[in-house]
């Protein structure tokens, strides 16, 4: 081997050793290990990014559920002569806050389904009127009372 051959292999193996694989990958027109320590970051981010999404998702279809099995079941037959309503509403999450208000004060209240889409809650049901006008007594006390509380009677036929 020639001298300038010597040369010429021993600064090729000089250039090869001082900049390493990344030289020949570029040179090759390869990722170099940054690029390629880069998209395996990337890839880590994105599956990092999915696994948040799906616990996301799953916490929300969680709390839909357990929203569903709190509902108050609707009262399908009426056991008392006399209702004592506190409040009839279309939207369902307005119904909902009320039966959790009268549930925290005690009372063990009754939605009632109403012919015309809306959804009556009672307070408590009673067997006499006179028992009934003792119970609004009672919930106007505890501040629980609206101004237009009514006593309905499943005689009136309103509900479903």
């Amino acid at each position: 081997m020639s001298m300038k051959s010597k040369i010429l292999l021993l600064a090729a193996v000089a250039i090869f050793s001082l900049t390493g694989c990344d030289w020949v990958r570029k040179q090759m027109g390869k990722p170099t290990s940054a690029e390629l320590e880069a998209m395996q970051a990337e890839l880590q981010r994105a599956r990092e990014q999915r696994v948040a999404d799906s616990l996301r998702q799953i916490a929300v279809m969680d709390s839909i559920r357990l929203a569903e099995q709190a509902r108050l079941p609707y009262e399908t037959e009426l056991t008392h002569k006399y209702y004592v309503i506190l409040g009839s509403f279309k939207k369902d999450f307005n119904a909902e806050n009320m039966v959790a208000n009268l549930k925290k004060a005690g009372y063990s209240p009754v939605r009632i389904a109403l012919k015309n889409g809306f959804d009556m809650v009672a307070a408590v049901g009673c067997d006499s009127y006179s028992e009934a006008w003792s119970e609004i007594m009672k919930i106007e006390d505890n501040d629980l009372c609206p101004y237009d509380v009514w006593i309905y009677s499943p005689e009136q036929n309103l509900h479903k």
